[in-house]
C-alpha cells in the first residue's frame, strides 16, 4: 500500500496553530507520514491543531497591503466602501464587475480545501490510534472538533461557490484532486449535518474560554445550517423547527451571556467568553490580526505607527439607517469619525466621514505592533436572532422568546422593544437587527443569498437582491447569478472535471 503522506498545516506554514490562549505553540518543520505519526496523545493532539491554522487565512492580509479574504464577503453588500481604491479585488466586488481570476475566491477555495484535508487526516487516524494510548474520550473529543471544523469549511464553500467537490478522504496524489463538483443538496447531507451530529455528541465540554470547539459552537453552527437549508436554495422549511431547538439550547445553557456594552465587545479579555461562541484565533506577535489597520482611516496619524489602511468603512447611506438613537451610531461605538492624533493630541476629523470601531484594539494602538483580537465568527446576538427568525417563520407569529431575544439586543443599544408585529413586520425587525448588528462580521452577505433579499439602505426596506443596484454606484446591479461567486479559473484549470458558475 502507498504510504499516506501526512501533510500537516502546522507544517505548511512558517507560524504555528495559536489561539488568543495560546493552547497551539507548536512548530515541526517536517512532514510525517502514518508510520512515525498519531503516536501519543500529544500528535493527536497536534493534528488537530493544525486544523484551526486554515481558519485564520479568510481574516488574514494577502495579496496587495489593502487585500484581505474576507472583505469578498463585504465589498459586494452595498454596505461598505474604502477610503483607497488600489485594489482591483477590492473594486471588482464593489463594482460587481467579479472576475474568475480574481485573488479571493483563490484563497477561500484553496485554503478551505487545506483545511479540509488535514481534518480529514485526523478524522482517519486519530481512530487507529491504541486505546492504551489515547482513550476513546479522548478520541472523541478530539474527532469531535475535526468534524466541526471540516463541516465549517464545507458550510463556507457551499455559501459561496454552490455545488463543490466533495472530499472525504486524506489526498494522497494530484489525481485525487480531480473530482467533479457535488450537489449543494448532497454536501449538506452527506457530510455537513452528520459531521455536526456526530459532533455534537462526542463529549466536548458545552464552553470553550481556550478558543478550541465546544458543544455551544457545534449547536450554534448546526443551527445556522438549518437556518441556511431552510432557505435558498435548498427551501427545507422542515430544518426551521431543527434550527430553533438548536439554537434555543445554546441560548438556555447559561453558558454564554450578552455583552453589557460594546466596550467588552472590543476587550481582548472577552476573547472566547461571553457572547463569543468561536472564533479565529489571532495573538500578538505570533499571527496578528489585520482588521484593525485594515479599518484605520488611511494616514490619519491617531496609532502608534500602525498600517492606517482605511480599505473597509461603513457606505454612507448604511450608516445613515441606523436610529438617530441607536447606541451602536454614537461616537466611538460602532463607529467613529475624529480622534487625536498619536503624536500632537489634535483632533482629526476623518476626510471620509465615519469608520469602523468594531473592531479598534487599544493595546495595538498604544504598542504600534500587530492587533491580537480574535475575530468573532459565531456570537449569541447572532444565535437569538437566528432563534428569533426560525420560530417566527416556522410558527407563522414571533412567541415571546423570540421577543425577548431581540428586544435584549435592542436595549443594549437604547431602542426600544418591539411588540405586536405580524409575522412579516417582525421578520423585517430581524432582518434589520442582523444588519445593524452584524455588520462587518462576515454575516450579511451570507443572510443575503439565503433569504435572496438585501437591506435597501436609503428606503429603509428590504427588496429582493436581483435588480437591485448598490448605493453609491449606478452601474452595480445585481443578477441571478451573483447568488454564486465563480469557482477559481486556476482549478478550472487544474481540474477538466470542474465546471463554471452561470454567468461567469
Amino acid at each position: 500500500m502507498m504510504k499516506k503522506i501526512i501533510i500537516l498545516s502546522i507544517a505548511l506554514f512558517s507560524i504555528s496553530a495559536i489561539s488568543c490562549n495560546k493552547f497551539l505553540d507548536e512548530k515541526p518543520s517536517s512532514f510525517y507520514t502514518s508510520d512515525n505519526y498519531y503516536k501519543s496523545y500529544q500528535q493527536a493532539q497536534n493534528a488537530v491543531n493544525g486544523i484551526y491554522t486554515f481558519t485564520r487565512d479568510f481574516y488574514a492580509a494577502v495579496g496587495l497591503y489593502e487585500e484581505d479574504a474576507m472583505l469578498m464577503l463585504e465589498n459586494p453588500t452595498g454596505q461598505a466602501k474604502s477610503d483607497i481604491n488600489q485594489s482591483n479585488n477590492n473594486a471588482n466586488l464593489r463594482n460587481l464587475t467579479m472576475q474568475t481570476t480574481d485573488l479571493y475566491f483563490n484563497v477561500w477555495w484553496r485554503s478551505s480545501y487545506k483545511g479540509i484535508d488535514a481534518a480529514n487526516l485526523a478524522i482517519q487516524n486519530i481512530p487507529l490510534i491504541p486505546a492504551s494510548v489515547v482513550t476513546d474520550v479522548q478520541k472523541n473529543q478530539l474527532l469531535g472538533q475535526a468534524r466541526f471544523l471540516r463541516a465549517w469549511f464545507y458550510f463556507n464553500l457551499v455559501r459561496i461557490y454552490g455545488d463543490v467537490p466533495l472530499v472525504t478522504e486524506p489526498t494522497t496524489s494530484a489525481a485525487g484532486l480531480q473530482i467533479p463538483r457535488t450537489a449543494t443538496k448532497d454536501v449538506y447531507e452527506k457530510l455537513i449535518v452528520p459531521d455536526l451530529l456526530a459532533a455534537e455528541q462526542s463529549g466536548l465540554p458545552f464552553s470553550d474560554q481556550t478558543g478550541r470547539v465546544a458543544i455551544g459552537a457545534v449547536k450554534s453552527l448546526l443551527a445556522k445550517v438549518y437556518e441556511t437549508m431552510a432557505g435558498f436554495p435548498l427551501q427545507q422549511k422542515d430544518k426551521l423547527p431543527l434550527a430553533k431547538q438548536e439554537a434555543l439550547d445554546v441560548i438556555n445553557s447559561g453558558k454564554y451571556t450578552l455583552y453589557q456594552n460594546y466596550d467588552q465587545f472590543r476587550d481582548a479579555a472577552n476573547d472566547n467568553k461571553m457572547e463569543n461562541i468561536f472564533m479565529v484565533q489571532f495573538a500578538p506577535g505570533i499571527a496578528g490580526n489585520p482588521m484593525f489597520s485594515f479599518t484605520l482611516p488611511s494616514f490619519s496619524y491617531i496609532s502608534n505607527g500602525q498600517q492606517e489602511i482605511g480599505t473597509l468603512l461603513p457606505e454612507d447611506t448604511f450608516f445613515a439607517s441606523y436610529s438617530a438613537s441607536d447606541k451602536r451610531k454614537q461616537e466611538k461605538q460602532f463607529f467613529y469619525s475624529h480622534y487625536p492624533n498619536f503624536s500632537t493630541g489634535v483632533d482629526v476629523q476623518f476626510k471620509n466621514g465615519e469608520h469602523i470601531y468594531k473592531f479598534w484594539d487599544d493595546v495595538a494602538q498604544a504598542s504600534g505592533q500587530g492587533s491580537g483580537k480574535c475575530f468573532p465568527i459565531i456570537r449569541l446576538s447572532d444565535i437569538m436572532l437566528l432563534y428569533a427568525e426560525a420560530q417566527n417563520e416556522a410558527d407563522g407569529m414571533p412567541d415571546a422568546n423570540s421577543y425577548n431575544y431581540i428586544n435584549a439586543i435592542r436595549a443594549r443599544a437604547n431602542l426600544t422593544p418591539l411588540a405586536g408585529l405580524s409575522e412579516d413586520q417582525f421578520r423585517q425587525a430581524v432582518w434589520r437587527e442582523r444588519n445593524h448588528e452584524l455588520c462587518f462580521e462576515n454575516i450579511t452577505w451570507f443572510d443575503m443569498v439565503r433569504t435572496r433579499m438585501v437591506y435597501d439602505t436609503k428606503n429603509d426596506a428590504f427588496v429582493p437582491m436581483v435588480g437591485y443596484t448598490l448605493p453609491g454606484n449606478n452601474t452595480a446591479k445585481f443578477q441571478t447569478k451573483h447568488y454564486l461567486f465563480p469557482i477559481p479559473q486556476a482549478e478550472i484549470d487544474a481540474n477538466p472535471k470542474l465546471t463554471q458558475n452561470p454567468g461567469y
